[in-house]
Parts: structure tokens; C-alpha cells; sequence
């Protein structure tokens, strides 16, 4: 790996975590997931991507976090969906490959709508395979419903890895159980009963060695039991709780690697920046008129501001032109990067 490349990663990585939304834990968390790769998240991330997909591979993608679920089931937070439709769009462009979205029953049209504002046609999953090997050209995923019954999601899984064989899982905003397999909100509420249980996906990934990317930026996430003892130490509600199992709200399951952010969809903007980088490809990358097209979106189908609770086109309190900002000077960065002007990066950084 080039020094460039090193560079120019660790930029993305501080980027991306910013501690706009004053929450105070990512620094903690970022550290140690960084001890944990001994280099920028984001470019672990984009280099296993690299190394393990394929052109007309499938990849699955679970996102989705039901908020509010005591009032309705089918209100869904604005940040992970746009993360995975975007990060969907540049795995797709850049590796070729087929997303399919997993997501929670209620939350599906919500996630159409996010999926067709980032580009795509959303077909069945045969078609969208189809479409791949089409002659004409058709960009086209898939978005099917999973399980919040723990029997039911680890049966899907088995399934799906099955039928599909995919080269990556990557899970996005997405509730992770703790040591008594409870999951819980940022405020340490029990939020088991309405999530859809993607730690059965990875585990039954790993069992078929199939690489798994955890994107989070609050420690409930999937993934964070990577670093749980971190979670537990400086994250609220991280070692205890505010609901009966008083266990705390620190996940267990492990993914390969953990990008943690400020914005879970940053993390997820910050890999596909990388990617874009290492293959040389700027628009591989959206633009800020996509992120806000797909934030709008987003939000016109009801998802919400989960600081807010807003139907409005921001996530984590923080307004959609911030958002925007974060992608223009994402940008910026691939472009300098692959300039022949600048510090171009040579094939060999791409590691196989």
C-alpha cells in the first residue's frame, strides 16, 4: 500500500468522523477499531470488497432501524438506508456486482424508494440478476424482507447464502444483540422484538467464509462487538443498560471489519470514496444533487430524523445540505487523489 493511499484514506477516515452531531463516543470508538486493523477503516473495507467480489456476484446489504416502535412498527430511521442505496450504487459501478437489500417487512416501501432514488430499478432478485447479464444495460437490485424471529432469521439466512452464494455481507445501521441477546436503542431501551436479527446473517456468513463489513457510529450497532469493551466503557448504557436484563446495550457479534462514523451513512459514503479511489473512477462516488435527491426521497417515504423526529430529509439532527457538504468535499478528495496532476495512485494498491 502507498503512502497516497494511506493518506489519502486516513483523510476519508477523519472526515467521516467529525463529530458534528456532538455525541462525544466516535473518537473512542473510531481509536479502537483503527488498533483493531492498524490502518483507515475505510480502506480495510474497500480493499476486502475488492479482493472478494465479483463481477455479477451478489452482495447483501441489511440496514433498517424501526424507531419509535412503541407507537408503530412501520417508522424507520433516515440514517442506514441511504447509506446502503448509495454504497449499493458504487459496488455495483465499480466491482460489478448485484445489491440485494435486506431490510425489515414494514420498512420495504420506505427502502424502494431510497433504492430508486440512488438509481436503480428495483426487480425481484432473479431479474435483477438477469439484468446484469443483459446486453443492454439495466442497474438494477433487489429488496427482500427479513426476519425479526431469531429461528426464522438464521433459516433465512442459511437460505440466502445458499441460493445466492454472496461475496460480501454488509450490515449498516443495524441493532445488534449484547451477551444476553437483547438489542437496544442509544438510550438503552429494549428494541429486540422489532429488529430484524442481521447477527444471524454474519454469523452464518462466517460459518461460509464470507467477508462481513459493520458500519455503526453509536456502538449498538452489529459489528461493535469487535470492540465491545470499548462500548461498554464509553458509550451510555454501553455496560448497563435502562432495561431489565441490566446487561448494557454493547454488542456481541463481530464482523471482519468495522467502519465506524459520525453518520452510519458517512461510514458508508467514506467507502465508496475509497473504492472510487483505489479504481480510479470519481463517479463512483454520487454527487451532492443524489444526496439529496435520495434523502428527500427517503424521507417523502417516512423515514425520520431519529434525533428529531422529523419526517425530514436530515439524519442524526444533522440537516441534508450538511450531508450534501460531507459529499462534495468526499469528492473532492477522490478527484485530487486520481488527478494526473496530483498524486495519482498506482494498480498496486489495489491488493488482491
Amino acid at each position: 500500500m502507498s503512502e497516497q493511499l494511506k493518506r489519502v484514506a486516513s483523510d476519508i477516515d477523519r472526515l467521516i468522523t467529525l463529530d458534528i452531531n456532538g455525541r462525544g463516543v466516535i473518537h473512542e470508538l473510531y481509536n479502537a477499531a483503527r488498533q483493531k486493523t492498524g490502518r483507515a477503516l475505510v480502506h480495510a473495507a474497500s480493499e476486502v470488497l475488492s479482493r472478494n467480489v465479483t463481477p455479477r456476484s451478489i452482495v447483501l446489504i441489511t440496514t433498517g432501524w424501526p424507531d419509535r416502535p412503541w407507537i408503530t412498527p412501520t417508522i424507520g430511521e433516515l440514517d442506514g438506508p441511504p447509506g446502503a442505496a448509495l454504497l449499493g450504487r458504487s459496488i455495483h459501478r465499480i466491482l460489478g456486482a448485484v445489491p440485494i437489500f435486506l431490510i425489515e417487512e414494514e420498512l420495504q416501501p420506505a427502502m424502494r424508494a431510497t433504492v430508486c432514488a440512488s438509481g436503480f430499478a428495483v426487480l425481484s432478485t432473479d431479474q435483477a440478476i438477469s439484468a446484469s447479464e443483459s446486453p443492454s444495460p439495466l442497474h438494477a437490485a433487489s429488496i427482500l424482507s427479513f426476519p425479526k424471529e431469531i429461528s426464522k432469521a438464521k433459516k433465512e439466512s442459511k437460505k440466502l447464502i445458499d441460493k445466492l452464494d454472496p461475496k460480501a455481507v454488509i450490515v449498516i445501521e443495524k441493532g445488534g444483540v449484547n451477551q444476553k441477546g437483547i438489542i437496544h436503542n442509544a438510550r438503552g431501551m429494549d428494541t429486540t422484538a422489532c429488529m430484524a436479527k442481521a447477527d444471524e446473517l454474519v454469523e452464518v456468513a462466517k460459518q461460509n467464509d464470507i467477508v462481513s463489513i459493520g458500519i455503526g457510529d453509536g456502538g449498538n450497532e452489529v459489528g461493535m462487538g469487535l470492540i465491545e469493551d470499548t462500548v461498554r466503557k464509553f458509550v451510555p448504557f454501553g455496560a448497563r443498560c435502562a432495561c431489565p436484563c441490566e446487561a448494557g446495550l454493547a454488542p456481541v457479534t463481530e464482523t471482519d471489519v468495522l467502519v465506524t462514523s459520525s453518520v452510519s451513512n458517512w461510514g458508508a459514503y467514506g467507502i465508496a470514496a475509497c473504492l472510487a479511489v483505489m479504481h480510479k473512477d470519481s463517479d463512483a462516488i454520487h454527487d451532492e444533487a443524489m444526496e439529496m435527491r435520495t434523502l428527500r426521497e427517503a424521507a417523502d417515504a417516512g423515514l425520520i430524523d431519529g434525533n428529531t423526529g422529523y419526517v425530514d430529509p436530515g439524519a442524526d439532527g444533522i440537516p441534508a445540505v450538511t450531508h450534501a457538504a460531507i459529499i462534495t468535499i468526499l469528492r473532492q478528495i477522490v478527484t485530487n487523489a486520481i488527478s494526473p496532476y496530483g498524486l495519482a495512485l498506482e494498480s498496486k494498491d489495489i491488493e488482491k
